[in-house]
């Protein structure tokens, strides 16, 4: 419910505004089974804007196929990830 209406409310800035917010979801993928990260995937990626989704297992986020770039963070240091 909490992640509808954070969409929801994404949606709205949107609509008020003319531009998509950035979203920050940490953690997201990590509550969610795998149709339901697909789903919100979608969600967001139809928004336009951009977003940042943090997680510790990046096989949570294979439903995002080639719409995403993946940094890690190591020691304070953000590199590319390897494919």
């Amino acid at each position: 419910m909490l992640i509808g209406l954070i969409l929801a409310h994404a949606r709205l800035t949107a609509d008020m505004t003319g531009f998509a917010p950035i979203l920050l979801l940490d953690e997201i993928a990590a509550h969610l089974d795998e149709g339901r990260r697909a789903t919100l995937f979608d969600l967001v990626d139809g928004l336009g804007g951009q977003a940042f989704m943090t997680g510790t297992d990046r096989s949570m986020f294979a439903a995002l196929g080639d719409r995403a770039q993946f940094f890690t963070v190591t020691h304070g240091s953000v590199t590319p990830a390897e494919a």
